[in-house]
């Protein structure tokens, strides 16, 4: 892919590209899709925090993420993000992330946070291995029932992600970015502070062949992953990818504090 820059989006024409790329990278109907104006508002009256920026290839928009500030001056939400289907897996979103990052950072932001389906593998090795976020909370059905290709059929469980940008392991991670994938895959040996739970590497095929099979795979997480955040109160730390066996492993502990 030819070399592209990132840069804060304010102008009228260019929020409109984003209502193509949402309907492109996720199927959405139109009365799910954040209109123009909401961007046009975040980007005017909710700065600095309040942001939008854009991966550009020369002068066409190709991914995006949108924040929104908290009552909480030292957080933000990552709430809106999504990168065209031709470029995706292409390390277009790990870019965009890398660039909030340096932006809040600068307007003295600690954390960043927002919410991801726990089936979805990609997201999980983006926030959780590569960016070094943490599994904080897991909702239940979070939106209720969205009409796109990638969100109807399932329900909308969602697990709450906080990335602390300005933690040294976070730093730390980016900069050696080759981590030793095996790890852990042969030695999952649980106990009460220290658990593993298995999800399929591509959920969106399983649905498209079994729908069935889909739902199972998101009720048994489900109870799983309610008992270990909700209840146990562990903390998803870390996301192993197995690709011999086709599954991906969540890895939580209990290290820290709610």
């Amino acid at each position: 892919m030819e070399k592209g820059y990132i840069k804060v989006i304010k102008e009228i024409d260019k929020f409109s590209e984003l209502i193509d790329i949402q309907r492109d990278a996720w199927g959405l109907i139109d009365i799910d899709i954040v209109p123009l104006h909401i961007f046009k508002a975040v980007a005017d009256s909710l700065k600095p925090n309040g942001i939008v920026i854009g991966y550009f290839l020369e002068e066409r928009i190709i991914g995006f993420i949108t924040t929104f500030p908290t009552s909480n001056p030292k957080e933000v939400l990552a709430h809106w993000g999504a990168v065209s289907k031709e470029y995706q897996n292409t390390g277009v979103f790990y870019k965009l992330n890398l660039e909030l990052r340096e932006i809040m950072r600068s307007h003295g932001v600690d954390k960043i946070f927002g919410t991801y389906d726990p089936l979805e593998s990609v997201n999980a090795h983006l926030y959780i291995r590569k960016l070094g976020g943490v599994i904080t909370r897991h909702f239940i059905n979070y939106y209720g029932d969205i009409d796109s290709i990638i969100h109807s059929g399932l329900p909308t469980d969602r697990f709450r992600v906080e990335w602390n940008i300005k933690d040294r392991s976070v730093e730390k991670g980016i900069r050696n970015r080759v981590k030793d994938y095996s790890r852990g895959i042969n030695n999952t040996h649980e106990d009460k502070d220290t658990r593993y739970v298995e999800i399929p590497l591509n959920i969106q095929d399983i649905k498209n062949k079994d729908l069935d099979e889909a739902i199972e795979w998101r009720i048994r997480t489900r109870k799983l992953f309610d008992d270990i955040i909700e209840k146990q109160n562990l903390f998803g730390i870390d996301f192993i990818v197995d690709r011999i066996n086709r599954k991906g492993i969540y890895v939580f502990k209990r290290i820290l504090k709610k």
